[in-house]
Order: structure tokens, then sequence, then C-alpha cells
């Protein structure tokens, strides 16, 4: 690599040092870091294609999928509004030559910068609840809080139905790669399959669950399994493998994590003590009752979605601000959360901006995804 695309590198990582600590100080990220990020990030590129590196194509593509990823990130309540800025930027000022050992997706900016955040963090975090756990004096604990939250009618119901739309979305897309006649491995199918599944499953969240939700849902899910199977025997061994990629992927390492979480990480906060930036553990939500009065529930939920009129706070990355605490001390003084004895499930807030920082330089050093430079050392 030439002095400039090491001096570029070098710019990524005092912006992004800078952004961590700030994070970690005030709870917040300067538009000077994520901005300067992605200024300088798109001046970068620009330079490449005037020397000749890179083409226009490929600059959209890196711009748009770049920005893509970040707003996904942002969707599912992964990372705050600077967060997202600040990874978006990254994935501009890297330097290709950085990646010139790698083909095809894996040599793509966002995803090796995506990987090398996400992985790293959530092995760290389990980590840390294993060890929680180990510590933990009443280990039983776990399972009376998972069976608590996940083996209740409603809860049940809707995940069966979950369960059904999984195997509709993995047959479905399993169906399209036969048409095109593209066969990914095995690992690239099946990150594919879980990530078509919670995209849909969270585009439609915000719809109502209506007779006819559950009808068109399920027909469609049914329809394109039978699409996706000539024989019986496939179809049953299609349905056999998406039923244990559901259990296991979705029941017992997603719930139980999440119930580990709860148990360990969790603290109940009184409404009254409230503060500004506090990131709620659970989603309440205000039911209306066949006798027309209000009762209000907490639910445990996958996506951060605050859309529906009924809800009245939803886990955030950003917070709660002013107003919402003013809403949820108005509700508790008329006494609308007794039962919950006033108390409100708060998870610890995350510095998202150091583990970006962790993941670039993980980039950086390994000149790609950090796994495969591990597989080669091992």
């Amino acid at each position: 690599m030439s002095h400039y695309e090491y001096f570029l590198i070098f710019l990524a990582l005092v912006f992004c040092g800078y952004a961590s600590y700030t994070d970690l100080k005030t709870q917040k990220i300067r538009n000077f870091c994520s901005l300067g990020l992605l200024y300088v990030g798109t001046l970068s590129q620009l330079m490449a294609w005037y020397l000749g590196t890179t083409t226009p194509l490929y600059i959209l593509g890196l711009f748009f999928g770049g920005g893509l990823i970040a707003f996904a990130f942002y969707w599912f309540g992964i990372f705050s509004p600077g967060d997202s800025k600040l990874f978006w930027g990254l994935c501009l000022i890297f330097p290709l030559s950085l990646f010139r050992n790698l083909s095809g997706a894996l040599s793509f900016p966002p995803v090796i910068l995506a990987l090398n955040i996400i992985v790293p963090y959530s092995i760290g975090i389990l980590g840390y609840l294993l060890f929680k756990f180990a510590l933990m004096p009443n280990k039983l604990n776990l399972f009376r809080y998972f069976s608590k939250s996940y083996f209740q009618k409603g809860t049940l119901l809707e995940k069966l139905f979950s369960l059904l739309m999984f195997i509709g979305i993995g047959s479905g897309l399993t169906y399209l790669f036969q048409q095109f006649e593209w066969e990914p491995d095995r690992l690239l199918h099946l990150l594919l399959v879980l990530l078509a599944f919670t995209l849909i499953q969270k585009l439609l969240s915000p719809l109502p669950k209506t007779p006819a939700y559950y009808i068109i849902v399920g027909f469609t899910s049914v329809w394109l399994a039978l699409q996706a199977t000539p024989s019986v025997s496939v179809f049953l061994s299609g349905f056999a493998f998406f039923l244990g990629l559901y259990l296991v992927v979705f029941v017992i390492a997603k719930q139980l994590i999440l119930s580990l979480a709860s148990i360990t990480l969790d603290n109940a906060v009184d409404v009254s003590g409230l503060e500004i930036g506090m990131i709620p553990a659970e989603q309440i939500v205000r039911v209306e009752q066949p006798d027309g009065t209000v009762r209000y529930e907490k639910q445990q939920v996958d996506f951060s979605s605050g859309q529906k009129d009924n809800i009245v706070i939803s886990p955030d990355p950003v917070g709660l601000t002013a107003e919402e605490i003013s809403q949820l001390q108005n509700l508790a003084a008329e006494g609308a959360f007794a039962e919950f004895g006033n108390q409100i499930n708060v998870q610890p807030s995350i510095r998202f901006a150091p583990v970006i920082f962790v993941g670039a330089l993980l980039t950086v050093l390994c000149q790609g995804p950090f796994y495969l430079k591990l597989m080669q050392l091992l």
C-alpha cells in the first residue's frame, strides 16, 4: 500500500478512536467524528476513481451498501444514529488495497467491518453472561424465567406461527436459489435464511395481528414450502432441517441468552427514578379490555419498535427522552403500573463506538474478517 493509503487508515482510526473517547465520556459521538469520516471517506473514493483503482459503479455500491447495513443496524435497534454514521464512514474510508487478498462478498468492506464488529462482540457478551451464570447462587432461576416468558399460551402460539413462517421463507429461498442455479455454501445459505427471516419479521411487525394476517402469511409459507419440495421425502427432510435450525437458533440459543441477560444485567428502576438516556429492557403496551377499560402489560420484544399507537415504551438504543419519562410518571401517578410495583426493567447502556473501534482495528490488522486470519494461525 502507498503512504496515502496508510494515511487514510490512520485517519480512520483517529476519528474512530476520538469517537470512542467522547462516547465513553459523554455518551455521545460528536458529528465532527461521524460526519468527518463520511466526508473524508467520500473524498477518498473519488480520489481512488481519479487514480484508476476503482469505478463509479463500485463507489455507488459501496456508498449505498454501507449505508444500507448501517441503517439496518439502527433499524434493528443495535446502533444509535451516531454509531450508524460512524460505521458508514468507516466503510467508505478503508482503501480497497487493504483487502486485495480477498474475493467475493468477503472483499466488500461493509460486510468485513460488520463481521469484525458483531462476531467478537457476540462472543464477548456470551462469555460474560456465561461467567455471570457460573457465579449465580440459584441457577434454576434462569430456567424458571425462560419457562415463564416462553411457555405461555399466546407466546407459544406466536412462536409456532413464526416457525411455520421460518420454514416457508427457508424453503422459498432454497427454491429461488435453484431457479437461478446458484448453490451457496451451507454457512452462507444459513446466514441468508436467518437474515431474510429476521428482515421479514421486522417488516411485518407493524401490521395488526388479525385472523386475516395469520391466514395470508400462513398460507403463503405453506405454499412456498410445497413449491420448493418435489417429493414428500424432500419436504420432510427440509422440514426437519429448518425445524432443528429454528429450535437451536431462536429457542435454545436466543431465548435462553435473552433470559440470562435479563436476569444478570437488567435492573428494576422505580418510575420516579428514571433518567434521560436509560434504555428500557422491555416493552410496555396499552391493552383495551372488552369492558372499555385500559390496562398495561409488559412484553419481551425482538426489535425496538415504537411505531404502534398502543406502545408506550420499547427498547431503543437512543434511550428514554424527557417526554417519555414524563408520560411514564404521569401514568404511574394514575396507578397504571401498580401491578408492576411502579417499576420498569432497565438494561445497561452499551457504548458501541469502542466496539466499532475494535472492529475497525481488527479489520486493519487482519485485512479482512478476523476469523479467517485466526483459522490460518490455527
